[in-house]
Formats: C-alpha cells, sequence, structure tokens
C-alpha cells in the first residue's frame, strides 16, 4: 500500500515548454544527429504509436522525413506508413492500430533512402489493469484519507505512476488546478492520500461553497529498446494508462 501526503504542485496557469520551433529537412541530417522519442500509448482499446525526431536533443529543430526517409510502425502482423502531425510547430509522426492486449510487441523503423540503413525500436506493452476506486461522483471530505485501488501488476520491469488533478473554483469565478504526483509508485493496487495534507485546498483565494471536481490518471510503463544508431539520449516506451471518473472533494463540511 502507498500513503501519500505531499509532493503537490498548483498549476493556475499553462505549462511552457521548452521546444524549438524550426524545422530541418531529414535528408540535410546525419543519422547520428538525429534524436527519438518513440513511445506507444493505450487506454485499453486502440493503442497510439507516435514518433519525434528532433536534431542531437529534445530542444533541436524538429526533423520532417525527406528524401524517401520514413518511419514504418509494426504490431500484430500489421504495418503503417506513420503519418507526420504538425501541431503548435511540433512535428511528429503517429499510427493507431486496434489493438491492446498487455505483451504485444511494436517496432518502429526509420528507413534511411540515401544510406540505406534501416533503425529498429522495439516496444512491449505492459499488462492491462482497471481502477477500481474511486467511482464516478464519489463524494470525499477534505478531511478525509482518499483511497485509491486498481488492478495490481506482476510485472518486475515495469514502473507505475499517478496524478491526482483537482480543479476547484476561486473567489473571482476562475479555475485553480491542483496537481498531486507520484511518480514510483508501487504497482500493489492501492494508494492512500491524506487530503488535509494538501495545503493547496486551504488557499483562501478558493470558494468553499462549491465542491472541486477531481479523477485520476495512472500508467504502467516498460521501457523499450532504443536502436544504438540514434542519437544518445533517445528513448523509448510502451504505456497503458488510464483514467478514473471524475468525484467530488467537498471543502465544507
Amino acid at each position: 500500500m502507498n500513503s501519500f501526503k505531499f509532493s503537490i504542485l498548483a498549476l493556475a496557469c499553462s505549462t511552457l515548454l521548452a521546444c524549438s520551433t524550426e524545422t530541418t529537412n531529414s535528408e540535410h541530417v546525419k543519422t547520428e544527429a538525429i534524436w527519438s522519442k518513440i513511445y506507444v500509448t493505450t487506454t485499453g482499446e486502440t493503442s497510439r504509436v507516435i514518433a519525434e525526431l528532433n536534431i542531437d536533443g529534445p530542444n533541436g529543430n524538429n526533423i520532417r522525413l525527406t528524401a524517401n526517409d520514413k518511419l514504418v510502425a509494426r504490431a500484430a502482423n500489421i504495418s503503417q506508413v506513420m503519418s507526420e502531425e504538425d501541431e503548435l510547430f511540433d512535428v511528429d509522426y503517429r499510427a493507431i492500430f486496434d489493438v491492446a492486449s498487455g505483451g504485444t510487441q511494436f517496432t518502429v523503423d526509420f528507413t534511411r533512402g540515401s544510406e540505406n540503413k534501416t533503425l529498429t525500436t522495439t516496444m512491449n506493452l505492459p499488462r492491462p489493469f482497471n481502477i477500481i476506486t474511486p467511482q464516478k461522483n464519489q463524494s470525499f471530505s477534505v478531511n478525509d484519507e482518499l483511497t485509491l485501488t486498481w488492478t495490481p501488476g506482476t510485472e518486475d520491469d515495469t514502473k507505475f505512476e499517478s496524478k491526482l488533478t483537482i480543479e476547484c473554483k476561486k473567489n473571482d469565478g476562475d479555475s485553480i488546478f491542483i496537481n498531486v504526483n507520484n511518480e514510483q509508485l508501487t504497482d500493489d493496487g492501492t494508494q492512500v492520500i491524506d487530503l488535509n495534507g494538501i495545503k493547496e485546498l486551504k488557499d483562501s483565494a478558493i470558494n468553499t461553497r462549491q465542491e472541486c471536481s477531481a479523477e485520476f490518471y495512472l500508467a504502467r510503463t516498460r521501457a523499450g529498446t532504443v536502436d544504438p544508431s540514434y542519437a544518445s539520449g533517445s528513448s523509448a516506451k510502451a504505456v497503458q494508462e488510464r483514467y478514473s471518473d471524475k468525484f467530488e472533494i467537498r471543502l465544507r463540511n
């Protein structure tokens, strides 16, 4: 059982991410200078494979595939050429598969047309799980201990994390968001959070006459195998992720 009281981050506005808005065509980049972040995620039905390519590291120029360079994702005997997505100046490549079973292997081949070379990244989905509690519309007092339960894991090569997001209304009508994170949670099926220990819920700017809305995000992650020809720091992972139903936290008894 996990007992968790602190490590809290309150967010009242959007988070700014450091990343490059510049894009370079892949034909102008040597293979050893290409940094990759490749991952597969599923919430239990379909799986999304996403590949991000940058020069030298995560903050380097985005790379757009040109000159017969391509990314091909494979799973369950199905192959797909990954499609480009360009959002908010960030270029990545995606494919969707109708498979989400634990142990499913996904591979992403990056073929370089000019070099006649293929880099292969491999990922295996962890076992799926379900969130048991809290349940939809369940109500908790700010003085309660909140118990989160899920289907426990049995694999030694995965990690488990949770994120509790709470949305409260301020006296001026705006929203304030409070995040309670645990990135190294024991995957034993239980986490207990002392709501009274969340000091941000005691902020005098919060309207205590209104209940706060809350939900959990849980992720079971297994690291993948990255082709050594990619630049240093490249990564790969496979993630089973789930969101709980919304529940409420009362700030007054």
